[in-house]
């Protein structure tokens, strides 16, 4: 009889862990590389965006910068950024997580008039 509940109670714990996905999204444009790691469990989801100024030093003052992600999403407004990698976190629960179907759109501005829009698909 003692086996049953142990049985059970292993069951429950394997079918739980199988909501969870982790999900990636790569993509990039002539100055910018950028990507969407997360996971998913059920309506909850917990990820980064990160982007890389390609032809950027690490010290270097990126001026006037503008990430707009999926239409006004996220966005991310900053005067001056130090460094060529911007990390931008995201999560959400109880909320319509990321469709791993779907490419991400991705607008980056800065300095005087320079701008890029590419977008981060699914892998």
């Amino acid at each position: 009889m003692k086996k049953v509940p142990l049985l059970l109670l292993l069951s429950a714990l394997f079918l739980s862990g199988c909501g969870v996905e982790d999900i990636k999204f790569n993509g990039e444009s002539n100055n910018w590389r950028g990507e969407y790691n997360a996971y998913i469990d059920n309506s909850t989801e917990n990820g980064e965006y990160v982007f890389v100024f390609k032809k950027a030093q690490e010290d270097q003052v990126v001026e006037d910068l503008k990430i707009v992600i999926n239409n006004g999403e996220v966005v991310l407004n900053e005067s001056e950024h130090k460094g060529r990698t911007i990390k931008i976190p995201s999560s959400c629960s109880g909320c319509a997580v990321t469709d791993t179907e779907t490419s991400i759109q991705v607008t980056i501005e800065w300095g005087e008039g320079n701008e890029e829009t590419f977008s981060i698909d699914p892998k």
